[in-house]
């Protein structure tokens, strides 16, 4: 048995079987809470199943209160925010069963010789976090903040100790905290545990894929009293199944960067090796059709459910009100979308056409926020013609409802399209939440990576259509707003498809 001793009580740690247990990634140890004590306020960064043994307490779990009573087991899951206070006049006393939650994901790839090994690009790191983002790293309720080999920001995350919060503010000072900066640059290639200046224990993990250092993770924020450091009030002092379980999450996130920076380096080599077979320029002119054809059924990005959702209930509403012409304006503004989607068969089409699905989908909008959006058009009449991509427009101006707009603020939506020599340059600018620097700097790694996300399948239709003669940024403008800015060569559409759209207007 071990003992360690806490600022509320003390655990019992079983050491027998040790090598069963290691080998089921388990910790068992007997808990006991003082009494008159209480655990404060932390986030469980391990699996837990227990079995009172002795006393009472009250548990608070994800802020919903119940009674611990002897006999009973009680299972808690990974993520959860808890805090327990014994309410009896003895030890409040439970056997403890910890699982760090481990999960080795492993990925076979074929094995290549040294030789036909391509060096690492720099944004591989950024391509990886992206991906890993919304279905891994967004689920955790922990905080960490992710670097690339030079030290900028990558990905931080919002949730952070409230200790944390009240000394340094890391949603204020993303990435500059004084604990992020703490490991010197020739250290941030080794594994290290260190102490910010308030006395939390912090854990810095390296990021290497193949030989070469891609960036780092920092993690913990704890106050862990093994390490022998002294007691912060209101702070909890975790047993060592919570250090467990930090490293097995650092572990897994790293695990999961490496393998989607083995998947894309894997791609991006076998991408080349398909472009060298294609020997003659018929080859190439087939390669390049089947994968724009490809892109294409990929990438034509419909109406969300969701949206259309909203949209009919609205209208429902207004008949039953009998807003009569509003519904049949509605109405109208939906078929319009519905007959530009379905009709156009072109991969490109005049940009005109493009802004009148826009403005069908905005007016759709307007039935929903009414005068709390405001929606600007600056087009230019020499940029009509030009040859865009077909239903490109369309999802970056709902990406400003989906991820800018807040529910409680007036919304502002300004398209502008200007004509400068042989470019075209088009501004999708709106009112929503406020970008740093670095914000758009992640963003943009992410449109130009091959993730699947909405603004990256953007540019790919953009890079189909024009390849390297075209430009797709996300930035601020100098009051605030968020902008899209997309530049193109002026190319005027075909004769005989202008005619051919010109048959299905809106």
């Amino acid at each position: 048995m071990v003992r360690q001793k806490t600022d509320w009580g003390e655990v019992l740690w079983l050491t027998e079987n040790k090598e069963i247990l290691s080998i089921q990634g388990l910790q068992v140890g007997l808990v006991s809470l003082y009494a008159g004590s209480c655990q404060p306020k932390h986030i469980h960064y391990d699996e837990q199943v227990i079995y009172v043994v002795q006393g009472q307490a009250i548990s608070v779990l994800d802020g919903e209160e119940s009674h611990l009573r002897v006999g009973e087991f009680y299972h808690w899951k990974a993520g959860v925010e808890h805090r327990i206070y014994n309410t009896g006049n003895v030890p409040f006393q439970h056997l403890l069963v910890s699982n760090p939650v481990i999960e080795e994901v492993n990925q076979e790839f074929p094995e290549r010789e040294e030789a036909d090994k391509k060096p690492i690009a720099p944004d591989l790191i950024y391509i990886a976090a992206e991906a890993i983002r919304t279905q891994f790293l967004e689920t955790l309720h922990y905080g960490y903040a992710i670097f690339d080999s030079l030290g900028n920001l990558i990905l931080q995350s919002q949730y952070f100790p409230e200790f944390c919060v009240e000394c340094c503010q890391p949603s204020n000072n993303a990435g500059i905290c004084s604990c992020m900066r703490q490991v010197s640059p020739k250290e941030w290639e080794q594994e290290h545990v260190y102490y910010c200046k308030n006395g939390m224990e912090v854990y810095h993990y390296p990021i290497c894929f193949r030989g070469v250092f891609l960036g780092y993770i920092q993690s913990g924020y704890i106050r862990h009293s093994g390490s022998g450091k002294g007691k912060i009030e209101n702070v909890y002092d975790v047993p060592e199944s919570v250090v467990a379980g930090i490293k097995s999450l650092l572990q897994r996130i790293v695990k999961a960067i490496k393998n989607f920076c083995e998947f894309e380096q894997f791609r991006r080599e076998l991408m080349e090796k398909e472009l060298c077979i294609a020997s003659h320029e018929e080859s190439q002119r087939i390669l390049v059709k089947n994968l724009q054809d490809t892109q294409y059924a990929m990438t034509d990005l419909k109406i969300s459910n969701h949206f259309l959702f909203n949209t009919l209930n609205s209208m429902a509403s207004m008949a039953l009100d009998g807003g009569l012409m509003p519904l049949y304006q509605s109405i109208v503004d939906l078929s319009k979308m519905f007959h530009y989607t379905l009709r156009t068969q072109n991969s490109t089409v005049p940009l005109g056409k493009e802004v009148e699905y826009v403005q069908a989908y905005l007016q759709l909008q307007k039935l929903r926020y009414e005068d709390d959006l405001e929606v600007i058009y600056k087009i230019d009449r020499k940029t009509l013609q030009a040859r865009v991509p077909f239903n490109f427009l369309q999802p970056i101006v709902e990406n400003a409802f989906v991820h800018g707009f807040s529910e409680t603020v007036r919304k502002k939506i300004k398209i502008v399209s200007n004509r400068k020599k042989d470019m075209v340059e088009i501004k999708i600018i709106n009112s929503g939440n406020k970008l740093t620097s670095q914000s758009c700097y992640v963003i943009n790694q992410g449109i130009q990576s091959s993730t699947s996300h909405g603004l990256s399948m953007i540019y790919y239709k953009l890079q189909a259509v024009f390849g390297e003669n075209c430009e797709f940024r996300i930035g601020s403008e100098k009051n605030g707003d968020t902008c899209f800015r997309i530049q193109i060569p002026f190319r005027v559409v075909s004769t005989e498809r202008r005619l051919y759209d010109s048959g299905s207007d809106m």
